[in-house]
């Protein structure tokens, strides 16, 4: 037994499909992110040069040059932050849901109407997203207990996620 969605022919979308989709979502910005990763990593191995010296106790290995890497690490994080946050924000906007939202027929709505958020609505969910990730995902689960299937980031940006009854 489903519970009653927000209006007549919607259900709260679940944990399970959430899920899905938000997966369906990272293999998308994977695809770009790790051609942007592998030309800023790439470059960077050249520079690392590592000695191996026998100890007593075993062997001891002493890397010199992974600033580069670090460096890539960096920027690939940073990019993910950045591309995931405008590709969400877009998406929700425009069209009301992502790419694996619209796959598992899902909609993003304004609590209050129904209605397509508004970006500033889309940067502060988004913004909840990145919050309830790292309270060990907590925000994020809390969807599959919660009676209208909201995680902390719909109850903070106002919004529900809907589908078709």
């Amino acid at each position: 037994m489903h519970p009653p969605g927000p209006a007549p022919g919607l259900l709260y979308a679940g944990f399970w499909i959430r899920f899905l989709a938000y997966f369906v979502d990272s293999l998308i910005l994977a695809v770009p992110l790790f051609g942007i990763g592998a030309a800023i990593a790439i470059p960077s191995i050249g520079t690392v040069h590592c000695t191996v010296v026998q100890t007593q106790f075993g062997q001891n290995v002493t890397c010199t040059g992974l600033g580069g890497i670090t460096a890539a690490w960096t920027v690939l994080g940073l990019a993910w932050l950045v591309v995931s946050a405008v590709y969400f924000v877009v998406c929700w906007t425009r069209w009301g849901h992502s790419l694996g939202q619209r796959l598992c027929g899902l909609r993003v709505v304004d609590a209050a109407n129904g209605e397509r958020i508004s970006t500033g609505r889309a940067i502060g969910r988004y913004v909840g997203i990145l919050v309830s990730s790292w309270v060990l995902y907590i925000g994020l689960i809390w969807a599959a207990f919660d009676p209208r299937k909201q995680g902390w980031h719909d109850k903070m940006a106002s919004t529900f996620v809907v589908r078709r009854a």
